[in-house]
């Protein structure tokens, strides 16, 4: 899939998102867990674990899902004239590969189903194909097999390609992003555990509208965003993307009429509207929030940080912080990584930290562009008390796990105005803006 890396949208091949939220805990990642994170995979950001106690195993499936990953690209890929799919006519009705046929009649039975809100040509009638949403969802959902046929030594496994995750061999415990707080380290809407199954969500506040009635070729949305809970990827993806274009009475009882499907529903006016089953799925979130007397009503601090895309996919090792002004640590946004022996790369955020690690928790999303994260913080510090306006530092530090160290830092001023400060440019960055102001809404 590293061909789709251009255009991204939820219903983009080649926009795929993810994203991973950290909360601390006391140890590494456990014995036998084995994780690999990259961006720029088809469009979007990768996240793979696996459960396994021989590391040449967790290996093997690494390579598995890369392999599937690029054969199935080779043929769903609609932005590729010389893919399958492209050179397909109108006329054909015969020679097709497994793959493309299975993906053609899925789109036929979900455009029958759906009473045509669900369309191989999502732009209208007479528009060309696009196989964007079901391709991302068949891709994972034959990743997945390959790597439980070829690796028996296997436990366990996450994939997790922009935000769409399946689970097979254990429970996990999965976040689903807030569409009105939708940064990487804020709270979650709400948490499930997953097992033997995949959870896809749709919305339009990572990528802007972009969302049509396959029937008009007008936009439409009815929804902030909306996560399913299936059996496999491609029903998921198919209830999920209908559920942000149809009334809810229409979506839910869709869902309902699906074996193994549950869905939450965002709706205007932060609604949320469950099937029935969906609550016993939920686990409880205990959310700690407390509003800094000092800062202006409304205003937080917010860092766009775009990961450039560098030798290998692999995501850099990340740490971003916010320091007062004789370098105490005041919070720490973000620490990022897959291997706890590299964790002290990140020399300084390591010793800020005391040496505690982080765990990865995975989170399902709407779909956003590869290599950008975003962060917020909302003046409270590591123990959870406002801190008052003035001025602090914000440091961003990388290191590639075979690659390049890079870190950059500014002060900021936070008053009762807006403000705004750019960190420049390294090897394994863009520049970052570092913005203070009032919160920005998203459709």
């Amino acid at each position: 899939m590293n061909t789709f890396a251009r255009h991204m949208s939820r219903r983009s091949f080649l926009k795929l998102p993810a994203l991973l939220s950290f909360t601390a805990f006391n140890s590494p990642f456990p014995s036998g867990e084995h994780h690999f994170q990259y961006d720029y995979v088809i469009g979007t950001s990768m996240d793979l674990v696996v459960w396994t106690q021989h590391s040449s195993v967790a290996e093997h499936a690494r390579r598995v899902v890369f392999e599937e990953v690029d054969r199935l690209t080779s043929i769903l890929n609609t932005r590729d004239p010389d893919s399958e799919i492209s050179l397909l006519q109108d006329s054909d009705v015969s020679g097709h590969s497994p793959d493309l046929n299975e993906i053609l009649a899925a789109y036929d039975y979900w455009e029958r189903r759906t009473d045509g809100f669900f369309s191989i040509r999502p732009e209208g009638a007479n528009t060309p194909r696009n196989v964007d949403a079901l391709g991302k969802a068949y891709i994972i959902d034959q990743a997945s097999k390959a790597v439980r046929r070829t690796a028996s030594a296997i436990d366990a496994l996450l994939l997790n390609i922009g935000g769409d995750i399946a689970v097979w061999g254990r429970s996990c415990e999965i976040a689903i992003a807030d569409p009105d707080n939708w940064y990487d380290n804020a709270e979650p809407i709400s948490t499930i555990n997953l097992r033997n199954a995949a959870i896809a969500t749709s919305g339009t506040y990572a990528r802007g509208a972009h969302l049509s009635d396959p029937r008009t070729g007008q936009p439409l949305k009815t929804a902030k965003a909306a996560t399913v809970v299936a059996p496999d990827m491609v029903t998921a993806n198919a209830l999920a993307t209908t559920l942000c274009l149809t009334r809810a009475e229409y979506g839910l009882r869709l869902v309902e009429s699906t074996p193994g499907a549950e869905a939450l529903r965002v709706a205007p006016g932060r609604v949320l509207q469950r099937t029935a089953g969906f609550a016993s799925l939920e686990r409880p979130i205990s959310l700690q929030k407390a509003t800094p007397t000092d800062w202006p009503p409304g205003y937080q601090l917010t860092v766009t940080l775009p990961l450039t895309r560098g030798r290998s996919k692999e995501r850099p090792y990340v740490a971003v912080w916010v320091e007062d002004s004789s370098g105490e640590l005041v919070r720490m946004l973000a620490f990022w990584g897959n291997k706890s022996k590299y964790y002290g790369d990140l020399s300084n955020a390591w010793a800020l930290l005391g040496r505690n690690a982080n765990r990865i928790r995975s989170v399902s999303r709407a779909t956003r562009p590869p290599g950008k994260y975003e962060l917020v913080w909302d003046g409270l510090d590591e123990q959870h008390k406002p801190v008052p306006l003035g001025t602090y530092r914000i440091v961003v530090e990388t290191n590639q796990e075979h690659g390049t160290y890079a870190k950059q830092s500014g002060t900021i001023n936070l008053g009762e105005s807006p403000a705004s400060i750019t960190l420049p440019a390294t090897t394994n960055f863009d520049a970052v803006l570092v913005e203070f102001g009032p919160k920005q809404n998203r459709p």
